[in-house]
């Protein structure tokens, strides 16, 4: 009997995944692994794959970057099986798979895969007016990030760094509602963030607080001019943003985002880099929701602990 199923998009990371599969194999077979491999062929087939795989009795792995971990993710909850769910980060972004402790190391991955531990973690539902439904681990966002995200979707081939400079040239704060468990903020927002988890595309630390063991979300509302934005990127990826005094910090277990006027184009929603569209949407945090494969203690946050002297969660240095 095979135990794992490894769905992988061989175009992810501009095509490094179709190569890097072969070490996945290799590394697999070495620790004694019995798996089998399930290539995508088009957007959201990794969600169709995942939902069958997961009823066919595997635990199901998403190898690749946050998209594909996404749709992973989301076909095997959805399948309601309770079936296990890993990762083997593979991409650009490695955001998803670092929110449970995954370092960006192949070879590592597959020996955690190999270990065989799990445990429980809150995930995060995004939930729209018109009935579309997405769970998530990371961030769910609107306004600049999201349209970052939306762009970037559009085009996979034009640099990432570019694609925010070409967002910073036209994009405006709009007047946004946000309303929580116990606050409400009306007002000129530059984006807004909703994290389960801390940080998203590939290591920006946007709401840095967050952990996935508290049952709530770390709400942080940006009001920054985009060119002073522009600036705090480098804080944002050292995770040195917050306390900021141009953001406001939230928590709440439930989080309803919409348009306080629609004199523009909406802002778009998007949960772990997938564009859901316009707002509104409610996000609800589901305590302890699904067990995930996972390293025993944190090896992303350890790691980053090394590189920068202190953990991302840490707001006094």
């Amino acid at each position: 009997m095979v135990d794992y199923a490894i769905v992988y998009n061989p175009m992810a990371n501009k095509g490094k995944v179709k190569e890097e599969i072969e070490d996945v194999k290799k590394y697999l077979d070495n620790l004694n692994v019995s798996y089998s491999l399930h290539q995508t062929e088009r957007e959201e087939h990794a969600i169709i794959l995942a939902n069958q795989l997961a009823k066919d009795g595997y635990r199901v792995i998403g190898a690749g970057g946050d998209g594909t971990a996404n749709e992973v993710l989301h076909g095997v909850i959805t399948s309601n099986t309770g079936a296990l769910c890993g990762f083997i980060p593979m991409g650009s972004g490695n955001d998803i798979s670092a929110a449970i402790g995954y370092r960006a190391d192949i070879k590592r991955a597959c020996e955690i895969i190999a270990e065989g531990y799990s445990g429980k973690t809150d995930i995060g539902l995004a939930k729209k007016d018109d009935g579309t439904e997405r769970y998530f681990l990371g961030i769910g966002s609107q306004g600049f990030d999201s349209e970052v995200a939306r762009r970037s979707n559009e085009n996979k081939e034009k640099d990432y760094n570019m694609i925010i400079l070409d967002v910073l040239k036209d994009f405006e704060s709009q007047e946004i509602i946000v309303k929580m468990d116990n606050d409400t903020f009306e007002g000129e927002a530059t984006l807004a963030a909703v994290g389960l988890s801390g940080a998203y595309g590939g290591g920006m630390f946007i709401c840095q607080r967050a952990s996935l063991e508290d049952g709530l979300f770390d709400i942080s509302i940006v009001n920054i001019d985009k060119i002073k934005l522009a600036r705090q990127f480098r804080r944002m990826y050292n995770a040195s943003l917050l306390p900021h005094p141009d953001i406001k910090e939230y928590q709440s277990k439930k989080v309803r985002i919409e348009m306080k006027t629609f004199e523009h184009e909406s802002y778009v929603c998007q949960v772990d880099g997938e564009v859901l569209g316009p707002l509104p949407v409610i996000y609800e945090c589901i305590q302890d929701g699904y067990e995930f494969i996972r390293p025993k203690i944190n090896e992303f946050a350890e790691e980053f602990k090394e590189k920068y002297g202190h953990y991302f969660w840490e707001c006094t240095h």
